[in-house]
């Protein structure tokens, strides 16, 4: 029976005002026509209005009881509810009694009545519609703006896009000092939380996760969630479902899931997120070149290419120019050196004295040096290199000596050492410490 009660409130609430509006009205006929505000219309309508907003108070308590409503936005509109009941009790009382306590009596009572209703009925707004329901005309987004997701080296699923999509579409009536239906959706623990019947996330099950349960009702259902304001997208709901069905992770980074293909295609097309592994480069942000430096690449009969508009690392190559390379030379090199990331020095004179500046290119990630006269001195040189992925030196006089001083760099992908010195058993060995490279040996 209760139910019931409490939810005829909606319905009620909106009767005092109405009851208010006509009260105010005759007041002002009367005092028109005798000057006093008084008459029996004015007096059944403020004695209506009192026994309205009392009802309206009685079935708002009943809802109070069920728990739903919580929170500070709730105290307020009770309160502003109370108000609202006693000062038009009071005017009613002043009318029907012909009473005046004070000046300016009925001035006093109407603003205070209109402050309350003001008050009340912001609130109660925010209680049914959420904080944001004023603006929400102006903001009807339907999706949620994640950033660029592509920048971020370690994604964590949760942190970076569940939790985004929650704080716009769901917190307002879920948050810690307002959680409706006693579920705090801005906390993990609130969003686990199995007090009350089903945790709102159920990690691994959707038909017992209760959020999800309630975001894919039809929106005509009254349990339907968000019951206003923009609705979750169909690419918000997928990315949830996908989310609840792996675990619901609230620390994994996402670029270390095992991430099927066609959640990888999905996040792609709807989130531009690319989970293919990146290089080095194109996960850095570096300023772009001066001007300067890349004409004092040039000058010293370099090529020097940009590898994206949007990405400020250079290749630099010998194709084309001179095949003698002085040290001089190579020197112009380091103007560029945090910029350098591809060096192409194959076929040329290079020889192992000139390999220090090379190693002095920190962001350096494919090296190419075949045909050219290095020796197992040069990859000494060189096996500092932390971000080095690709090294060419075919047709060299390396050895296995020389590649065994890269067992540490654990950034290695690439190696080639055909026509080189290197046996099959020094390769062998290399990848015992590397297990990820790939040697191409032509053996």
């Amino acid at each position: 029976m209760g139910y019931y009660i409490g939810h005829m409130h909606p319905a009620l609430v909106h009767l005092p005002i109405g009851f208010i509006i006509l009260a105010v009205l005759s007041d002002f006929y009367y005092k028109r026509q005798n000057g006093s505000g008084e008459g029996s219309v004015s007096t059944f309508m403020w004695m209506a209005s009192a026994i309205a907003a009392i009802f309206a108070m009685g079935t708002g308590i009943v809802l109070l009881r069920s728990g739903y409503y919580e929170g500070g936005a709730m105290f307020v509109h009770l309160l502003c509810g109370y108000g609202i009941a006693i000062v038009t009790s009071l005017i009613a009382f002043t009318k029907w009694k012909k009473k005046s306590w004070f000046g300016a009596q009925g001035l006093v009572f109407k603003g205070a009545l209109l402050g309350l209703l003001v008050v009340g009925g912001h609130k109660g707004a925010e209680l049914t519609h959420g904080p944001e329901y004023l603006p929400a005309p102006f903001s009807k987004a339907e999706t949620v703006d994640l950033g660029n997701l592509d920048m971020h080296d370690t994604l964590d699923m949760y942190d970076h896009m569940i939790a985004p999509v929650f704080a716009v579409k769901c917190n307002r009536c879920h948050e810690t000092d307002d959680a409706r239906g006693k579920l705090n959706m801005t906390t993990r623990e609130g969003l686990l939380d199995d007090t009350y019947g089903d945790p709102g996330i159920f990690p691994g099950n959707l038909g017992d996760s209760e959020i999800f349960k309630r975001m894919t009702l039809e929106p005509t259902h009254k349990k339907f969630m968000p019951p206003s304001g923009p609705v979750l997208s169909y690419k918000e709901l997928k990315l949830i479902e996908w989310w609840i069905v792996n675990g619901a992770p609230f620390d994994t980074n996402l670029r270390e899931m095992d991430v099927d293909p066609a959640m990888k295609e999905f996040l792609q097309e709807h989130y531009g997120l690319d989970l293919r592994k990146k290089s080095f480069y194109e996960k850095m942000n570096i300023d772009p070149l001066a001007v300067a430096a890349k004409q004092d690449i040039e000058n010293a009969q370099f090529n020097a290419t940009q590898l994206a508009s949007n990405n400020n690392f250079y290749d630099v190559t010998r194709i084309g120019k001179p095949a003698d390379v002085s040290s001089d030379e190579l020197k112009a090199l380091l103007n560029a050196k945090e910029h350098i990331t591809w060096l192409d020095l194959s076929s040329t004179t290079v020889t192992d004295e000139v390999m220090d500046v090379v190693s002095q290119l920190p962001n350096l990630t494919k090296l190419k040096l075949q045909n050219t006269q290095i020796t197992d001195a040069s990859l000494d040189r060189i096996k500092d290199l932390k971000h080095l992925s690709v090294l060419n030196v075919y047709g060299t006089a390396i050895s296995d000596d020389g590649i065994s001083q890269l067992s540490g760099l654990q950034s290695l992908k690439q190696l080639y050492v055909w026509q080189t010195k290197v046996t099959p058993e020094g390769i062998d060995k290399l990848k015992a410490s590397l297990p990820e490279l790939d040697v191409v040996s032509g053996i």
